[in-house]
Formats: structure tokens, C-alpha cells, sequence
């Protein structure tokens, strides 16, 4: 019996969060791990079980930008372990069992991060399904203002899980948990067939993180490796076309287009700029 047909009392769920340094797949990495395994009971009740809280050290600098949002800066994560140290715990958490289904919002993002990391760390992926609460709740709360975890869940459970805490990966991790124990409340769901998922999110291709660097910036790759400053100049962004100073950090594909990781020099502050955006490049300041 395919997962989305079992009864969903008999699933082992686990809901699952991750924050990273970044939106760029492929480049940005994974720093905080939450999951929180939970079970629903016949009557549609949420029982709640362990949680998994880890924060993790990336390895690069977490922009300015991310810890105004989430609160983990690089302070927090110097001595934390690196993620190939907690990836067993991790997958021990997870599970591997044929009722074991993974539940995050916006999975697709989840599946990315997992992808790229296993990639880059040479590790196993999570050999379990995905299921995702930003499209079940497209499907069950068809009038929500917002799709947002936070204004999601403000919809969906009342103004008083706005004040919640939100974009730390436990914290985000029991909030998924509770947005999918209402939609199935609100569903009258008995199995995930129910709440509209029709098989396992899927794992993003390899093709999706391949870099092809344009030929007028791979003069760029020796900077990459020296940590060497250079000059590039950008069509758009806030300086206008003005010769920016920046260490170019990593060549990371987006969606299928290329962009640069680097520390800008004028902005004081890690920055990501489209490579076809980026119409000369000095090697010398």
C-alpha cells in the first residue's frame, strides 16, 4: 500500500526544519537542524514524541541579513559540530521505516539543502518520503492571505501563533507539526491521500547545481582558490555601475543560473551577484 493510502495513525511522522546561511542552493549550507516526531491518534490528535535540535557549524560566514532573522550568528556556531559530524544522528532521527513519512513546509527548499550537502559531504541521503505542508495547505486553506509558515499558521490557529517563535529550525520543525495536525483537523483527513499529496515530494536533479561559469569570468576561479580581491562591475543592485572591490567566494548555480558568492568590500558584507549581470572584472584593484 502505497504511503499516502495508509491511515495516517499508523504513519511514524516526523516534521522537519532546517535554517541555513542562504536561499542559494548549492552554495549556501545548512546551520541549524530541528525535527520534531509526532504520531495522530484515531481521533485526528496530534501526539506529540522526541525532538531533534542541532545547530550546526557551515563553515562560512552567515550574512548579516540571516541573523537578523534567525538569531544564529557566527559566534553561535563556532563551536558547534561541522554536518557531516551529526548527518548519522540526523538520519537515525529520521528514520528509514515503511510508515516513516518526513512532513516540512515548503519541502521542496528541505530537499534541496538535503541534496546539495549530501553531494558536497559525499553522504546518503534520508532514505524516506517527503510530504509538504505549503501544498497541503494550498489545497485545504484555499483562502489564506499567506503561505508563509508564521502567517500560515496565524490563519489557520489563531492571532496568538503570531507571537510564536519562528525561523529557528526546532521551533519551525513544531510549528509545521501543528499547521498539519490542523489541516487535517480542518480536512477530516485519514490519510495524506486526503489532505491532496499524491506521492513523495521529489529530490531536486544534480543538473540543478551544476555551475557553467561564463567564459569572461573564469579568470575568477584562481581568486576563488587564493581568496584573492579583485574588481567586478554590476548591472543594477544599489551602487550602480561602479567598480566594486570584493573577494569572490564560490560559483553556485540558482534555479539554473549562475551567480558569484562574494564579500563585497563597499557593502562590508557577503553578497551574491548574477553572472550575467557582472560585465568586467579586474584581477587587480
Amino acid at each position: 500500500m502505497p504511503f499516502t493510502a495508509q491511515p495516517l495513525h499508523r504513519l511514524d511522522l516526523v516534521a522537519l526544519d532546517l535554517e541555513a546561511t542562504g536561499v542559494a542552493h548549492g552554495h549556501d549550507r545548512v546551520c541549524e537542524i530541528g525535527a520534531a516526531r509526532f504520531r495522530i491518534d484515531r481521533a485526528g490528535r496530534v501526539i506529540p514524541g522526541e525532538t531533534f535540535d542541532a545547530l550546526v557549524n557551515p563553515q562560512l560566514t552567515i550574512p548579516e541579513v540571516v541573523s537578523r532573522l534567525t538569531g544564529i550568528d557566527d559566534a553561535l556556531v563556532a563551536g558547534a559540530p561541522t554536518l557531516d559530524a551529526v548527518w548519522s544522528d540526523l538520519l537515525a532521527f529520521l528514520g528509514a521505516g515503511a510508515d516513516t513519512v518526513v512532513i516540512a513546509h515548503s519541502a521542496a527548499s528541505d530537499l534541496a539543502y538535503l541534496a546539495s550537502e549530501a553531494a558536497r559531504l559525499a553522504l546518503p541521503r534520508p532514505q524516506v518520503p517527503f510530504a509538504c505542508t505549503l501544498e497541503i495547505a494550498r489545497r485545504v486553506l484555499p483562502e489564506a492571505p499567506s503561505y508563509r509558515l508564521g502567517e500560515l499558521r496565524a490563519h489557520a490557529c489563531g492571532p496568538a501563533a503570531a507571537q510564536a517563535t519562528y525561523h529557528r529550525a526546532l521551533a519551525d520543525a513544531v510549528h509545521t507539526r501543528n499547521l498539519f495536525g490542523r489541516c487535517v483537523d480542518i480536512a477530516g483527513a485519514a490519510t495524506l491521500r486526503d489532505l491532496g499529496v499524491k506521492g513523495p515530494a521529489p529530490w531536486p536533479d544534480p543538473a540543478d547545481f551544476a555551475v557553467d561559469v561564463p567564459e569572461r569570468l573564469r579568470a575568477l576561479l584562481p581568486a576563488i582558490r587564493e581568496r584573492r580581491r579583485v574588481a567586478i562591475w554590476y548591472r543594477g543592485g544599489s551602487k550602480g555601475r561602479v567598480a566594486r572591490p570584493v573577494t569572490p567566494l564560490a560559483f553556485f548555480a540558482h534555479r539554473g543560473v549562475a551567480h558569484l558568492r562574494a564579500w563585497c568590500h563597499l557593502d562590508d558584507a557577503a553578497k551574491t551577484f548574477r553572472c550575467d549581470r557582472i560585465t568586467r572584472v579586474t584581477l587587480a584593484e
